[in-house]
């Protein structure tokens, strides 16, 4: 029986290798010519008007240089709208304090946070409800994100002569300013996630732009006031009504917070968490989630097993094949590394903090990530209450909810 399981897990780690190596083979492809989509060389009064939307909560040291890249596109016909769920947060000093040195403007808007969904979604709903009819694209982005004055051009480029696209969006990368294990890890379990997220259709909302026809067609208003994420929640909706998600190659924005462990860990479970609630590839994510734990977990206590009991030979061949997925993995990082890297350096990146770093925190935070997207999964699969900006959001099946006892109201009714 012992024998059995042993061949049982080779043959998990033989085809984890290869699906894997597949997925980044595919991403490296789809970016190995990325040139950035340009804009017809047409008056600004013939290009689409977009609405710019920016939910923040909490003050961030992002912020400023965030606002300074949204404020500075080179795409003209454009409009930045800024949500809020309390006037007197943090964030909204930093704001005031960067449009009194700047020459530039933003709309400025306060909401009551709805109870069945997530601040930011409830600060998304808000705006739309406030937006001008002449506004053809709402585009999204994050307080932690760094864009370039290409950003939004890229965004709506593909747009424009193509409309079975129903929204576009691109990928984030993590180079933080330091080199701790948390923002190491958080940074290794993304590469691999770009991949997935590529794989599945899976948007992100720091770097999204969504047509305002799509928004009503796919009735989005009211998908988002019930879901936790704005993004994974409009998959299936998009899927339904034909429409395309659209990546655009060699859009990849810089993320340069620092995070520890334990925040990283919470961080990578609330990702999983929805994809869970929201997107119909779920099923896709965990189950190569639970063939990592058993390839990363499993695997190095039965070889601890096979050795001590005697089957020193099942113990050899599933600590070869170990060995290999090891290897593999590390390729294929640093093949993923590569690819993004190229991308920020054609963007003419100022900063790229954390070269492939081969020191004893990077062996860490290499192994350390194995253990932690599976045990992530696992706590995902089981969390009934997650905590984000500091508001406490409770789960009921698919459900979320800011009131414990409207979730259980709801369970029952």
């Amino acid at each position: 029986m012992i024998s059995l399981l042993a061949i049982l897990l080779i043959l998990v780690i033989v085809l984890l290798s290869l699906a894997q190596t597949l997925l980044v083979i595919n991403y490296r492809w789809f970016h190995r010519d990325a040139k950035q989509p340009g804009i017809p060389d047409v008056s600004s009064r013939s290009l689409p008007q977009v609405a710019v939307i920016l939910c923040l909560r909490g003050r961030e040291d992002s912020i400023p240089e965030c606002l300074a890249g949204l404020v500075g596109q080179a795409y003209s016909n454009y409009k930045l709208h800024i949500a809020f769920d309390s006037d007197d947060d943090p964030a909204v000093d930093q704001v005031k304090e960067f449009f009194a040195d700047h020459n530039a403007a933003a709309r400025l808007h306060f909401f009551e946070p709805k109870q069945n969904c997530s601040y930011k979604c409830s600060g998304i709903v808000h705006v739309l409800e406030q937006l001008e009819d002449d506004m053809e694209i709402v585009a999204f982005c994050d307080g932690d994100a760094i864009v370039d004055e290409k950003w939004l051009e890229e965004l709506v480029a593909p747009m424009l002569n193509d409309h079975s696209i129903g929204a576009t969006t691109g990928n984030r990368w993590f180079t933080p300013y330091d080199s701790s294990v948390g923002g190491l890890i958080r940074k290794l379990w993304n590469s691999a996630a770009v991949v997935q997220m590529q794989a599945y259709d899976i948007a992100w909302g720091g770097t999204m732009a969504v047509r305002r026809s799509t928004i009503e067609k796919c009735n989005l208003k009211e998908v988002w006031s019930r879901s936790f994420c704005e993004d994974t929640s409009m998959a299936s909706e998009l899927r339904q009504q034909g429409l395309e998600l659209h990546r655009v190659p060699g859009l990849v924005i810089e993320d340069r917070e620092t995070i520890t462990i334990s925040q990283c860990i919470r961080w990578i479970a609330r990702q999983l968490l929805t994809v869970r609630l929201h997107h119909p590839d779920w099923s896709l994510v965990m189950a190569h989630g639970i063939a990592t734990g058993l390839a990363t977990i499993v695997t190095p206590i039965l070889i601890l097993i096979l050795a001590v009991t005697g089957y020193r030979i099942e113990a050899g061949s599933l600590f070869f094949a170990w060995l290999i997925y090891q290897l593999v993995n590390y390729g294929l990082l640093w093949m993923i590394e590569k690819c993004n890297r190229d991308a920020l350096s054609a963007r003419n990146s100022e900063t790229l903090a954390v070269e492939g770093d081969s020191s004893t925190t990077g062996i860490l935070a290499f192994i350390a990530v194995q253990f932690a997207h599976p045990l992530a999964l696992l706590d995902t699969m089981t969390m009934n209450k997650v905590t984000w900006r500091n508001v406490d959001y409770f789960i009921r099946g698919k459900r979320i909810g800011t009131d414990r006892s409207d979730m259980r109201h709801s369970a029952l009714s």
